[in-house]
């Protein structure tokens, strides 16, 4: 009889573990790849039909040292797309996010710092940063930043950003 309730125990705790683990995989498994070529696709027919779409610029003054504008584009009333420019005395940063039916799946940064401010004559570009972020299921699921040191932002720091900015457009 003992030996049989430990059997069973045994059994029980294996077969709870199996499944808890192989559903887990499930449930964590992507194709990756598939749906990383997937967005770049999204983001590429976006970005053809952006002279087609409605077009709504709001300058912003206060977000950064220099000021800089947020431009969103619409397709049907629908956001697709946010372009935004924000610039300081030694640099601008620009920010592309694109938005579907599911919400945020792409964001592209781009930082550009200069050797001195940039309205003195002849200043050029010393370092630029990109930074892509692919989204799914409101996760980042694959971040890319060249150089390859320099700092990835967290998926609700980036949800944070949006959110400021989706103020600024919707704001009177």
């Amino acid at each position: 009889m003992k030996g049989l309730l430990v059997f069973l125990i045994c059994m029980f705790c294996y077969s709870t573990d199996g499944f808890s683990a192989h559903h887990h995989s499930i449930k964590a498994s992507i194709d990756t790849p598939a749906v990383i070529k997937k967005i770049q696709s999204d983001f590429s027919a976006i970005n053809k039909q952006l002279k087609h779409y409605k077009k709504k610029a709001k300058d912003v003054p206060d977000m950064s040292a220099e000021g800089g504008e947020v431009i969103g584009y619409y397709n049907k009333n629908i956001l697709k797309k946010i372009h935004c420019v924000f610039y300081g005395e030694t640099g601008r940063a620009e920010v592309d996010y694109y938005l579907n039916n599911k919400g945020l799946f792409f964001v592209f940064r781009k930082e550009i710092c200069y050797d001195k401010p940039m309205y003195v004559k002849d200043s050029k570009i010393k370092n630029t940063v990109e930074t892509r972020y692919y989204i799914h299921s409101n996760k980042v699921i694959k971040s890319i930043a060249k150089p390859s040191t320099s700092a990835i932002l967290s998926y609700s720091e980036i949800v944070d950003d949006l959110k400021q900015v989706l103020d600024i457009l919707n704001s009177k």
